[in-house]
């Protein structure tokens, strides 16, 4: 049931083939019509909308099977992270979600993380969040992953703990955890004996990075707790460099909102997360 490692010439897979074949059986869906992404682009899913679910437990079981599969398939992490939420009182359009990620990953079985040979020793970031993404509570969910060369080695999606005023805000506290994993990965790599690593946080919001090169605190953004600013000091520190990058190659959309299957598979291939076959 755990996690198979496939060896090539190139590098190794790392997939979980046979675990979601165990899910399929397990929620008979083994027969299911596969689908193309996880989830429809622009859905939002509510706490109350829809019939209560009868076997609570069954909703639970499926999730929890499904955060597990989240190991190697971070394209489901999204959604699974945000079905996560509903445990408590699941309603019937939150099991049919559930079983939409099944059909998914039943088209996508043998896809996995692949690890390949190579000297390339660059760490680059990328760093996104959603404005009051949840219509629940209207918080953002944070996201962030990390990248070694084009190996994927670190990735997190978290909820922010207070409600963002503005898309600033909420870009600029996801930076500001990326930029917390940046200094553990440089200081790992330097007790590897790497030294004069230098780490590229990538993020879609021109203002964000403005706050973080500017040490000058701004009208709006004087509410925004101290701690917040750790990522201008390591800026300024020149531990780290914030870059843009345009929306369209986001990678970290793929982990914040519900995206089309063209574009899923573009950002799939930015982290490796390919198909053994």
């Amino acid at each position: 049931m755990g996690i198979e490692v496939i060896k090539t010439n190139e590098g190794i897979y790392l997939i979980q083939g046979k675990y979601i074949l165990d899910l399929l059986k397990m929620y008979d869906m083994i027969g299911c019509k596969p689908l193309s992404q996880p989830m429809e682009p622009n859905v939002k899913l509510e706490k109350d909308n829809g019939e209560k679910v009868e076997n609570v437990q069954l909703y639970i079981s499926l999730i929890g099977s499904l955060l597990y599969a989240t190991i190697t398939r971070l394209d489901i992490s999204h959604v699974v992270g945000v079905l996560a939420q509903f445990m408590q009182s699941p309603t019937c359009v939150h099991l049919n979600a559930g079983r939409k990620v099944l059909r998914y990953l039943k088209g996508t079985i043998n896809h996995g993380l692949f690890y390949g040979k190579e000297n390339d020793l660059t760490v680059s970031a990328f760093s996104d969040a959603d404005w009051a993404g949840s219509v629940n509570d209207r918080r953002s969910i944070s996201w962030y992953v990390f990248l070694l060369g084009t190996t994927t080695i670190l990735w997190s999606s978290k909820k922010q703990p207070v409600i963002a005023l503005s898309s600033t805000e909420e870009k600029y506290r996801a930076m500001t955890n990326a930029t917390c994993e940046a200094m553990w990965i440089k200081k790992l790599m330097k007790d590897l004996c790497i030294e004069n690593l230098q780490i590229i946080i990538y993020c879609d919001n021109m203002s964000s990075i403005y706050l973080a090169n500017n040490p000058v605190f701004h009208a709006r953004t004087k509410h925004i707790e101290v701690h917040y600013h750790f990522v201008r000091e390591k800026v300024l520190s020149r531990d780290i460099e914030i870059h843009y990058v345009k929306t369209y190659m986001q990678v970290a959309d793929m982990f914040t909102k519900f995206l089309d299957s063209t574009k899923i598979k573009k950002f799939k291939e930015y982290i490796n997360l390919q198909d053994i076959q």
